[in-house]
């Protein structure tokens, strides 16, 4: 089996649009979570969001053949400019087998909602209203395509559909791809636009919280919505040895699961995360003792949080009380499809710089959890990091678990 290697990393996030400054606010404990000014505030009690900073930065925010698309494929095209730059690729040769997979929970969403704020559709209105002109945008195929077109890519295209583990899907995919052959090269993320739909759910779930996102405290009341994009650049090591590339981290295992127990509710006992996290392990050939940190799904929801840490002890036993673990959720908000793929950049960084993570305004571990775990307090930690495990749940019992490891240079798989 080929060894896969992480050569590029960006983000578009609440944090901001430049992967430095990003990392440099968030391991200063920095919030990018705020009032709601891309929706009607006044329609929502609790009217906390999570937006993307520093966007009209980017060549993207004023380009206008990106116009007729929804914000994802913006989002999307900007990252991966960004990624590919960061890896050294300034150009694709021709005739490449490199790919391109996103992972969303929304995709083009936005280009309905645009459409029905346009014709001031409502329920009584006739289809035909709608010209095909703006739905010809509306696919969410498009968020990998349109990559493939500008870029040159001329392997594989795919968008994943699995709500907010979609990231570590598109990772844990890529990283399936070239380590049986398939490709040398991986361009995988997620993305996610702020989206009226996406926020109403959440709020009518009564998930959103109405102070602020502790993950993991006993006071904590609920998420709050976010939205960005993130790219990684996944390549075979051997590949980017050959042409000199800078190698963040390895990726050497993954798994994908569902315990399919509820449209929306996490299985009470993790079961899904258990055999995720289980199985991730197994294929790295790693045991939870090798495991230096976790990065949570950590959404700050009584149900997730409780039951991530019943399977993460499941899992590590009372050895999770010296594990370190943070969600940089308590800082980015919940940026769904995004959210894993933000995180596997986290984890990229975490590993490169020994350095990890705080979870932000999270004073005392809820007591009903299994046990008191290491949740990383208000600033960074200096550590020694080998190995780590990052989650990500969705609705439907849709779980996925990668584990991202320290290069060891020379070491077959």
């Amino acid at each position: 089996m080929k060894r896969v290697v992480i050569t590029g990393l960006s983000v578009v996030s609440p944090l901001g649009c430049d992967k430095e400054q990003f990392w440099q606010r968030l391991t200063r404990g920095e919030s990018g979570i705020d009032t709601l000014t891309k929706l009607d505030a006044s329609l929502y009690p609790r009217p906390l969001a999570a937006e993307v900073s520093g966007w009209d930065t980017t060549p993207e925010s004023q380009d206008q053949s990106l116009r007729p698309f929804g914000q994802a494929v913006a989002y999307t095209v900007a990252a991966s400019r960004m990624a590919l730059a960061d890896a050294g690729f300034s150009q694709l040769a021709p005739d490449n087998d490199y790919g391109v997979i996103v992972g969303t929970t929304m995709g083009n969403q936005d280009i309905v909602e645009r459409a029905i704020d346009q014709y001031h559709l409502t329920e009584d209105s006739p289809a035909s209203t709608i010209s095909g002109q703006e739905l010809d945008y509306f696919s969410p195929s498009l968020l990998s395509a349109e990559i493939m077109q500008r870029f040159g890519f001329q392997g594989s295209s795919m968008t994943l559909a699995n709500a907010c583990a979609a990231g570590n899907y598109s990772v844990g995919l890529a990283f399936d791809r070239i380590r049986s052959g398939r490709n040398q090269m991986i361009l995988a993320g997620g993305a996610d636009p702020f989206s009226r739909t996406c926020y109403t759910i959440f709020h009518r779930l009564n998930a959103s919280t109405a102070e602020t996102c502790r993950p993991f405290d006993k006071a904590r009341d609920g998420m709050v919505v976010g939205e960005g994009a993130a790219m990684l650049v996944l390549e075979e090591y051997e590949h980017a040895i050959a042409r000199g590339a800078k190698i963040y981290a390895e990726v050497k295992g993954y798994a994908l699961t569902c315990d399919a127990h509820h449209a929306t509710a996490p299985h009470p006992e993790g079961e899904g995360a258990v055999m995720a996290m289980q199985q991730a392990l197994a294929m790295a050939s790693l045991k939870p003792k090798d495991i230096d940190y976790v990065s949570a799904h950590g959404t700050g929801t009584s149900a997730n949080d409780i039951s991530e840490a019943i399977a993460m002890h499941s899992v590590f036993g009372d050895a999770l009380k010296q594990t370190p673990v943070s969600s940089v959720k308590s800082m980015l908000g919940h940026c769904m499809g995004a959210a894993s793929a933000i995180e596997a950049v986290v984890c990229a960084l975490a590993l490169e710089r020994q350095t990890l993570p705080p979870t932000m305004n999270t004073s005392e571990i809820d007591p009903a959890f299994p046990v008191a775990f290491d949740v990383i307090p208000g600033e960074s930690r200096q550590a020694q990091v080998n190995h780590i495990l990052s989650n990500a749940f969705a609705f439907g019992g849709n779980v996925s678990s990668v584990i991202f490891s320290k290069l060891e240079e020379g070491v077959q798989s």
